[in-house]
């Protein structure tokens, strides 16, 4: 929700029937970095008076639209500019019914943060992914492009997959969806063997390599919801299982892909 203010200027303040009805529609921007377009505002008709009145206007962001605007903003409040269009209903003869205006809103820092741990209420805490800020959102991949070239736009379009599975009760699909997701950092970026991490006494491994194993026990333990082998037939996967495994996986993937 955005709160603005607005007036007709042409109506008369003293009188409380003098109003117009205006359907309002238009879109958002970032102001850093300089002038993205980040989403549509959700079309509303809205009654003007005389005086300046309040209303709230609904912009829908998907969940790596919020982390893009977070990391766009560094430690500043999050900066946007509302450019929007008023389209006056029942316009008298010869009045040109259409208006365009700018508007600047910032969210302050405080606020903006408050705002992202209600996003992430839903499973208690909101892992910060970043991800490009426009959204090939709900464009879920197909499951049979393992092979295809690895992005981070990729990742977090299976990390959102993998949510959705959570949300609908699939829990083995949700972890097997986390396999992918963990496929593509490891053609994202380059990490330690298993091999070399299995090698290296625990109390001698660098930071690298203790990443390293979080990483691969936590692929091992994927991999099961794609295998039925004699060890892993009997595997089953519960909602808890689920959170944890994509609570990792997202963790991981931020970890890793962090500035790029």
């Amino acid at each position: 929700m955005l709160s603005v203010q607005m007036t007709g200027t042409w109506l008369d303040p003293q009188d409380p029937e003098s109003n117009a009805q205006v359907l309002l529609t238009g879109t958002v921007w970032t102001e850093q970095p300089s002038f993205r377009w980040v989403a549509g505002l959700e079309a509303r008709v809205v009654t003007l008076r005389g005086y300046a009145a309040g209303e709230e206007l609904v912009v829908s962001l998907a969940d790596d639209q919020l982390i893009g605007l977070e990391r766009a903003r560094g430690q500043d409040d999050v900066a946007l500019r509302l450019k929007l269009q008023a389209t006056l209903l029942a316009a008298p003869s010869g009045v040109h019914p259409a208006g365009h205006e700018e508007l600047p809103v910032r969210i302050p820092r405080t606020r903006w943060q408050e705002l992202l741990d209600q996003a992430g209420a839903e499973v208690g805490v909101l892992v910060r992914v970043s991800s490009p800020l426009t959204d090939a959102a709900l464009d879920l991949l197909p499951a049979a492009s393992d092979e295809a070239a690895a992005s981070l736009a990729q990742a977090a379009a299976r990390l959102r997959q993998a949510r959705a599975e959570l949300r609908d009760q699939r829990s083995e699909h949700s972890v097997a969806t986390c396999r992918r997701v963990l496929e593509n950092i490891s053609r994202l970026v380059s990490l330690p063997s298993a091999k070399s991490v299995a090698e290296t006494p625990a109390a001698r491994r660098t930071q690298e390599q203790r990443w390293a194993a979080i990483y691969w026990d936590v692929k091992s333990m994927v991999n099961a919801a794609h295998h039925d082998d004699s060890t892993t037939e009997g595997f089953t996967w519960s909602r808890p299982d689920a959170d944890a495994i994509l609570a990792a996986t997202a963790g991981l993937l931020g970890r890793y892909t962090a500035g790029k």
